[in-house]
């Protein structure tokens, strides 16, 4: 009996074996430049369309050695904010009387003449009249600027004054972006301090207006630019587009497999008529054995507009990595009419990030159905990471590697649910175990029914 306890446990307790490449379904070569002890990889489309997991635990990386080396996943920002280059803008003296001010300028400008000519209280502005400040034309600019950078004549020294910056789009109604801004240029001893940027809220305007203090020494310019926002800027993607196929048995749906598991978070439908406008609901599930659950619902369209095509812009979703979709149609618009749509998926390609452990070269593998997640955390894998600030996230230098053509390792023998022989036997064991307790029972019994007659005989012959 205990032989048997002793079994079980063994059993339940289980024995680590390592995994090797041969382990997975496929694999892809990895090419390393450098010597660094980190390198990041960005996964290809193969690798989502042979991983069995959405969350990637059937993936590793080997070196020469066949062993597994650490890896992690770098998160991978959504958007990102781009700084653009200053632009030159154009800018006009405004003039007139100190007293009372460049509010009290009425400005035109006529481009009738294929020409800006700027009128200041319906006439051109007198050149002996006082410097109040600058009327700036913004009307090219299509985005919002948020600051200011002046130039001053390189004769100009010992500038200190402070400027006001208003904003407006039609000439009449202005509104104040900064009300004091600090303007200076100093040189002593060979040094200069310089103070040439006027900060102020992004605003996107035709017309911006500079000025000052009447008390306060004209300011004379030499040049000027506008310095956009920052603009924020989606990370690209990765697509996939698969027709689709209409269901037989419910008019107006729409099925597509797109062979994988991707990381959707952004859908991109292609009616297959011009002139369509729809209400649809789209679905998806893991498996095709799975229910449907509802992704989103929208209004999609493709028209043509002065010979030109418009469709509606992609549709943003959570993150989605089921493989199978539906495309529901509301029919009270009449459907889609002849033919079936194409759906593309569109996706962040995620960065992995291995160890350089053991020689080279080494392996990516993924695909198994017994394999378990074994992905670090990114802290634990790239030392001094930190997540808050990208720019300063990777302290420790991590190389860059590229991914090779995929090839067959164990092929589709790795995805298949293998026979589970541990729990079979572990059954087997448990019903072993009854089966030896019931004959024990059984032997205890039948040694306790042959001892009663002997004990009776044993009692008549004392009387």
């Amino acid at each position: 009996m205990r032989i048997v306890l002793a079994w079980l446990l063994c059993l339940l307790n289980g024995v680590a074996i390592a995994e090797t490449p041969e382990d997975f379904a496929f694999g892809m070569p990895l090419e390393t430049r450098g010597a660094e002890a980190l390198f990041q990889v960005e996964l290809p489309q193969a690798v989502y369309e042979g991983v069995l997991r959405a969350d990637l635990g059937d993936l590793r990386v080997f070196n020469a050695s066949g062993e597994a080396v650490p890896h992690a996943f770098l998160p991978q920002p959504a958007t990102s904010r781009e700084k653009q280059q200053p632009l030159r803008l154009t800018f006009f003296a405004l003039r007139g009387d100190a007293v009372v001010g460049v509010d009290a300028l009425e400005v035109r400008i006529d481009r009738s003449s294929g020409r800006a000519v700027l009128t200041m209280n319906g006439r051109p502005p007198l050149r002996t009249a006082t410097l109040l400040g600058y009327l700036i034309d913004a009307t090219a600019i299509e985005q919002p600027l948020q600051a200011l950078a002046l130039e001053l004549p390189r004769s100009v020294d010992n500038v200190v004054t402070r400027v006001r910056v208003d904003a407006s789009d039609d000439l009449a109604r202005w509104s104040t972006l900064v009300a004091d801004a600090p303007v200076l240029r100093l040189e002593a001893g060979g040094q200069r301090l310089e103070q040439l940027l006027v900060e102020f809220p992004p605003r996107q305007a035709k017309f911006f207006r500079l000025s000052w203090p009447s008390a306060a020494p004209a300011l004379q310019l030499a040049g000027l630019a506008g310095e956009p926002g920052e603009t924020v800027v989606e990370a690209p993607r990765q697509w996939k587009q698969v027709a689709g196929s209409a269901v037989q048995e419910h008019s107006g749906e729409y099925v597509f497999d797109l062979g994988g598991r991707f990381p959707v978070d952004r859908l991109r439908l292609v009616l297959p008529q011009a002139n369509s406008v729809a209400s649809v609901e789209v679905l998806a599930r893991t498996r095709a054995s799975d229910p449907w659950r509802r992704i989103t619902a929208n209004t999609v369209y493709r028209l043509g507009v002065a010979g030109q095509e418009v469709v509606n812009p992609d549709l943003p979703i959570a993150p989605v990595s089921d493989r199978y979709w539906l495309l529901r149609v509301d029919p009270r618009g009449g459907g889609l009419g002849a033919g079936a749509p194409a759906l593309a998926a569109g996706w962040l390609p995620q960065r992995l990030v291995f160890a350089a452990r053991g020689a080279l070269p080494f392996q990516l593998a993924y695909g198994s159905s017994t394999a378990a997640p074994a992905v670090y955390p990114i802290a634990t894998l790239v030392p001094g990471y930190r997540a808050e600030d990208d720019s300063k996230a990777r302290p420790f230098p991590i190389g860059h590697a590229s991914t090779g053509s995929a090839r067959t390792l164990a092929g589709e023998r790795a995805t298949r649910t293998p026979i589970d022989w541990k729990r079979w036997t572990l059954w087997g064991s448990l019903l072993l175990g009854v089966g030896l307790l019931g004959w024990m029972a059984l032997r205890l019994s039948r040694q306790m029914f042959r001892a009663q007659p002997e004990q009776s005989r044993a009692g008549q012959g004392d009387r």
